[in-house]
C-alpha cells in the first residue's frame, strides 16, 4: 500500500476525518476541544500544523501527526494516531519515520508513564525508533481547559537534546501550546 503525505489544512475535507480520529483515540483530559483544534489549523499566525497519511488514493486518512513548531527549531509532536484498522500492521512506524526524514528530526513529545503494558509499549515503540525517555524530568502536562485535568506524564525527545534545550522546549510548550504564564510546574 502506497501512502501519500499532505498538511491537512482547516478548509480540507479530511479535517472531519481527523476530528473522527483525533476524539475517538485520545481521551478528554489528553486533547483539546476540536472547535479549538479546528481554530488553530485555520489560524495562520499559529505554529500549529497537522500532517496527514493518506491511502494511495489520497482520499482515506490513516494517520495524523499534529506538532507545534517551538522557538529555535525543534518540534513539539502533540498527537499521534493511526486508524484502528490498521493498527498493528506498521503504517505508525512508517509514518512516524516520514516525519522524522522528512518533517522534524529534533522533536519533544508526552508519553504517559511505563506503569502499564500500553503504555511500556508505547515507550519501546518511540525507542525503536531513536527516541530518547527522560525519565527522571518530572513533568505535568497542563489542562487543555478548565474542565479538564492536568497529566502527570513522561518526555521523549529525538534528537541531540541537552537537558537545557529540553527545559527550555518546555517552557515554550507551556507557553505557546498551553497558554501558560508561569514556567513552574
Amino acid at each position: 500500500m502506497g501512502i501519500i503525505y499532505r498538511f491537512v489544512a482547516n478548509h480540507d475535507s479530511a479535517v472531519k476525518q481527523v476530528e473522527e480520529l483525533y476524539t475517538s483515540a485520545f481521551p478528554p483530559d489528553e486533547r483539546r476541544d476540536f472547535e479549538v483544534f479546528a481554530s488553530l489549523l485555520a489560524d495562520d499566525s499559529v505554529p500549529f500544523s497537522v500532517l496527514g497519511a493518506f491511502d494511495d488514493g489520497g482520499e482515506r486518512l490513516l494517520s495524523f501527526i499534529s506538532f507545534w513548531e517551538l522557538p529555535g527549531g525543534m518540534m513539539y509532536l502533540e498527537h499521534f494516531a493511526v486508524i484502528p484498522q490498521m493498527r498493528g500492521m506498521g503504517i505508525g512506524r512508517t509514518v512516524f519515520s516520514h516525519f522524522l526524514d522528512e518533517v522534524a528530526s529534533t522533536i519533544v513529545l508526552e508519553v504517559e508513564p511505563p506503569v502499564d503494558v500500553i503504555a511500556v509499549k508505547r515507550i519501546r515503540f518511540y525507542e525503536s525508533l531513536g527516541l530518547k525517555l527522560w525519565g527522571d524530568f518530572a513533568y505535568v502536562q497542563p489542562p487543555y481547559g478548565s474542565d479538564k485535568s492536568p497529566l502527570e506524564l513522561k518526555l521523549m525527545t529525538h534528537g541531540d537534546v541537552s537537558q537545557p534545550m529540553l527545559e527550555k522546549a518546555v517552557a515554550e510548550v507551556r507557553r505557546l501550546v498551553y497558554g501558560c504564564k508561569a514556567s513552574a510546574e
